[in-house]
């Protein structure tokens, strides 16, 4: 019998983009970072808490019985957030932009990648962007509980990098 290799994670939870953002490091390109023939306007920042569960833990459904189904507890894909804006082509072609949310979450790292689109849109043209945030979007693992929300304020990042931000916000748990 071959023993599997193991890993002990001795840089935490900062590793690839996360690690410079910690160290304040600013690599050449940064994650996400894209080229386009034009310009792009971010608007219409909006938030929106749904009524689903915030439990510290996650709630078992009744559906799932005494068992935990495979991939999880359902509750872990309940949407609590709402995430939505507009993006306007402002330059003089068309061409794509891929949006990126990133959410902040309180004891973890600043910027955790959450969702991205791409939609092309040509000169003078609007489309909406929006992103369902999970339960398990906003949670982070731990050993003797399992999926826990942790409390406090999670800061909510839209833009076309991790580091070329455009628009901001936060809720509270």
């Amino acid at each position: 019998m071959t023993e599997k290799p193991a890993d002990n994670f001795t840089e935490g939870i900062n590793i690839d983009y996360k690690h410079f953002i910690a160290h304040n490091i600013t690599p050449q390109y940064e994650f996400g970072f894209g080229l386009s023939y034009t310009t792009f306007s971010y608007s219409n920042f909006s938030l929106k808490r749904t009524k689903a569960n915030t439990a510290i833990e996650a709630p078992i459904n009744p559906e799932d019985g005494d068992h935990i189904p495979e991939g999880g507890l359902l509750s872990l894909w309940d949407i609590i957030l709402n995430v939505s804006h507009n993006v306007t082509n402002t330059g003089h072609v068309g061409s794509a932009e891929v949006s990126q949310l990133y959410i902040g979450i309180p004891g973890g790292p600043m910027k955790q990648l959450r969702g991205f689109d791409k939609k092309f849109l040509r000169p003078g043209e609007s489309k909406n962007f929006s992103f369902a945030v999970t339960r398990r979007d906003l949670s982070t693992w731990t050993s003797d509980r399992g999926w826990v929300l942790p409390r406090g304020c999670y800061d909510v990042y839209v833009g076309r990098s991790v580091l070329d931000v455009q628009l901001t916000g936060a809720f509270a748990i």
